[in-house]
């Protein structure tokens, strides 16, 4: 099984020629030192996105650990940790998720570049 370039696509005329391309796909030491670092990257990128995350969740508790006050804010009647446990986690992770996508689909851009030798 093969493995294919992100973004490649079969044929000619795909300007996919280059020795970079050529490593990859044969699937030499070279080749795999690309993929290494490629998976490496995201890698990074994911636990990044993730720490984040688990930043925020993590930082409610001890918030109110920290601040006893904290836990007895109230919005319109809501405890003011709930809100934003309950609905702003939800547009934090649309973004987190929107900038994982950007950032990852330009790591693999970067890769495809390399490749390619540009």
């Amino acid at each position: 099984m093969s493995q294919q370039l992100p973004g490649a696509v079969d044929g000619e005329g795909s300007g996919l020629s280059s020795t970079g391309l050529l490593e990859f796909e044969e699937q030499t030491e070279v080749g795999e030192l690309y993929l290494r670092a490629l998976m490496h990257r995201q890698g990074r990128l994911s636990l990044g996105i993730a720490l984040v995350f688990a930043g925020f969740l993590l930082a409610q508790p001890l918030l109110a650990w920290w601040w006893p006050e904290w836990g007895r804010l109230r919005l319109l009647g809501i405890p003011l940790a709930w809100l934003l446990l309950g609905v702003l986690s939800y547009p934090l992770l649309i973004g987190l998720g929107s900038i994982y996508v950007r950032r990852a689909e330009e790591v693999d851009d970067e890769f495809t570049d390399l490749l390619r030798g540009r």
